[in-house]
């Protein structure tokens, strides 16, 4: 048996003539032109040689290296965990110490609940529906947003509300405006989804159930998705088109008693149906009116939330929104006006009425209404103008 180079080399028995490969197909010699049978014989050795080489299997061996053991020590890879969302949280945490999410609900303007995504704060679907009240009657407009102020802590937390096809939407907690009705519209295709062409008013309780638990499950990824859109989104303010205020009521209270109200001209849609003998007559029973209103719901949302609302707007159309403003003075006293039109000139406003009233609200109101006679007056006269810029 020949290997390695000796397989390489045929002598010709004939005459004697080496031959190297590449060997001739013909199996003659190119010397002599003779057969060469030790060619054949030779040839046909060393492929049955190789057959049986390659039959006998090699010894498998355990890769112990690979470019990741290689690399591991090396590179260090910090693992994600998987952020696991539970909506009955007290707040989602979305930005730590900066942003959050507290509530996420549905109810019908009939009143008829859809989905409440924490027990904790049920009272907002039901204080929703009060305020969507005032705002299309006493405001005349569409419930838009609620800034409200801890009564503990003074945090500011917001509350929007989105009312589509007879449903409000809302959103409870801390977050950008333009964020905040990024996950409303996230809640509306949703329970489009879920509701497939059903009445919500008309809902079973098994089928509200049943709308509930899908809206929780796809509302979770919303809120994941929400997370990650950190650089995406900005805060967005209201904006508006006009640069001044216009203040159609005003009213001062202590402990939700209202004190003084004051109807600024006829720009507000009230309506009083009551017997009356005269103007002025008609003029103060809607004046009690809206404070009886305001202060009802002033009183209801502090009492369930913890919180005093700062403000509540309605839009009234495009970028055109009245607003409901609440602001709090010493000894429990708290003025509210109604204004329309750019609610940062309303800091101005406040400023120069705290001046007029402070004198006033030095003492604790015990039912004594003679000393807001005269601030009534004055405060009428300061109104006259009615617009601020």
């Amino acid at each position: 048996m020949l290997f390695g180079r000796e397989l390489e080399k045929v002598k010709c028995p004939s005459c004697g003539y080496v031959i190297t490969k590449p060997f001739p197909m013909d199996q003659l010699c190119p010397n002599c032109k003779k057969f060469l049978p030790n060619l054949f014989e030779i040839v046909a050795k060393a492929e049955e040689e190789k057959k049986l080489i390659k039959g006998i299997p090699k010894e498998i061996q355990k890769v112990i290296k690979t470019p990741a053991s290689e690399l591991s020590s090396k590179v260090k890879v910090k693992k994600k965990g998987v952020r696991i969302i539970e909506l009955s949280n007290n707040e989602i945490e979305v930005k730590t110490g900066e942003e959050y999410i507290k509530l996420l609900g549905i109810i019908t303007q009939n009143r008829k609940p859809i989905f409440c995504s924490n027990e904790r704060y049920n009272y907002l679907l039901e204080l929703a529906c009060n305020l969507d009240f005032i705002a299309s009657s006493i405001l005349g407009g569409e419930l838009d947003q609620m800034m409200l102020e801890s009564l503990e802590t003074q945090k500011m937390e917001n509350c929007i509300f989105v009312i589509d096809k007879s449903i409000i939407y809302i959103l409870y907690g801390k977050f950008p405006n333009k964020k905040g009705y990024w996950l409303i519209e996230q809640m509306k295709k949703n329970l489009d989804a879920a509701l497939n062409g059903l009445d919500p008013d008309q809902l079973e309780k098994i089928q509200t159930h049943n709308i509930s638990l899908k809206l929780e499950s796809a509302l979770k990824y919303s809120i994941l998705e929400y997370i990650k859109l950190q650089e995406v989104f900005s805060d967005k303010k209201i904006p508006f088109v006009e640069d001044t205020l216009k203040v159609h009521y005003f009213g001062l209270s202590s402990q939700s008693i209202g004190i003084i109200s004051l109807l600024l001209g006829d720009e507000l849609p009230i309506v009083y149906k009551g017997p009356i003998s005269s103007p002025q007559e008609e003029l103060e029973m809607k004046e009690t009116l809206v404070t009886a209103k305001v202060e009802a719901m002033a009183a209801n949302t502090a009492g369930n939330t913890g919180a005093m609302p700062k403000w509540i707007a309605v839009k009234l159309g495009f970028q055109n929104y009245r607003f409901l403003t609440f602001t709090k003075l010493e000894n429990e006293y708290i003025f509210n006006m109604l204004s329309e039109g750019n609610i940062e000139k309303l800091e101005k406003v406040e400023n120069l009425l705290q001046n007029i009233v402070k004198d006033t609200v030095k003492n604790k109101f015990h039912g004594d209404l003679r000393p807001f006679n005269t601030l009534k007056t004055e405060i009428k006269s300061f109104f006259e103008i009615k617009v601020f810029s």
